[in-house]
């Protein structure tokens, strides 16, 4: 059950519902490095919160144990198969 629980949390990141969708519709991805990634077009306005593209290249707050960090594997599907560059 443990290694089930692994597999999972390692397929996982944590985000608001906000930044859930926008990863969802390719907005965004997160390199091998752990930097997101914005696309380079993506229009928004966000008058009142931070805009989408000023999180490039941000690192993401990673867990304190590397065997939990998410997998760069399903990070590169998502780039690959979400992420509209």
């Amino acid at each position: 059950m443990l290694s089930l629980y692994l597999t999972l949390l390692k397929n996982a990141i944590a985000l608001c519902k906000n930044h859930h969708w926008a990863f969802d519709r390719g907005w965004f991805g997160i390199d091998d490095n752990y930097r997101i990634i914005v696309v380079s077009d993506l229009k928004e306005e966000s008058p009142n919160a931070k805009q989408m593209k000023d999180y490039h290249n941000e690192m993401i707050l990673l867990p304190s144990s590397e065997k939990y960090y998410p997998s760069i594997e399903a990070l590169q599907w998502h780039i690959k198969y979400k992420f509209n560059a």
